[in-house]
């Protein structure tokens, strides 16, 4: 995830790994014959606990959600969604979106990198409702995904999105593109396309995520 506003600071890059030896193997054997009938047998015997590799520490955030600068809507949205405290990714660079720094984040599948850019970035439209956002996704599955999250968080705020991928109709994208929006979430392909009908100017945007 590459998150990049058009101003003069330069990136940071934040890396988030897990390693972890032997995670959740299991073992069964049988009992030796000749053992004492209804002999009880322990599951933990067979079962290797997981090696945290080394560097690998409990993660504690530095921050709560409500210490972002962040909309109070926003807040609530949050503990809608059942959030309770921010994911390593979420904790480091949302604070650096706000401040509009360009951000490279890498984490693993399933650690909140959405909601990472999402957040900071409904933050900045609910200040300048002008704002214009694209973010682009390397699948259809994700760019629908990120589209439904946003709908999520931004409930009732009166911010819109267009997602724009291939698979769907093109018509109904190129009318919603016609009225205001704040994002769109496409896919390459079919942003290339609408690009080329002229439905999107790339000039329009403040911010682009990849």
């Amino acid at each position: 995830m590459h998150t990049r506003s058009f101003n003069n600071r330069g990136p940071k890059k934040y890396l988030f790994q897990s390693h972890y030896k032997n995670a959740g193997s299991l073992r069964l054997g049988r009992r030796r014959l000749g053992g004492r009938p209804g002999e009880r047998i322990d599951p933990a015997k067979f079962i290797n606990k997981a090696i945290m590799a080394e560097g690998d520490e409990y993660f504690m955030p530095e921050h709560k959600f409500q210490d972002f600068k962040i909309d109070q809507r926003l807040i609530r949205a949050i503990a809608n969604k059942g959030y309770k405290i921010p994911t390593p990714i979420q904790d480091q660079i949302i604070s650096h979106i706000i401040e509009r720094f360009d951000v490279v984040g890498i984490a693993d599948t399933g650690t909140g990198k959405t909601a990472a850019f999402l957040l900071p970035l409904i933050n900045k439209i609910l200040q300048n409702s002008r704002q214009q956002i694209l973010i682009v996704a390397p699948t259809r599955e994700l760019a629908i995904q990120i589209d439904q999250e946003f709908k999520f968080f931004a409930r009732g705020m009166r911010i819109f999105s267009v997602c724009c991928v291939g698979g769907a109709s093109i018509g109904r994208q190129i009318s919603e593109l016609r009225y205001n929006y704040n994002l769109i979430i496409g896919t390459p392909g079919r942003l290339k396309d609408l690009i080329r009908r002229r439905m999107i100017n790339l000039s329009k945007f403040n911010t682009v995520v990849l």
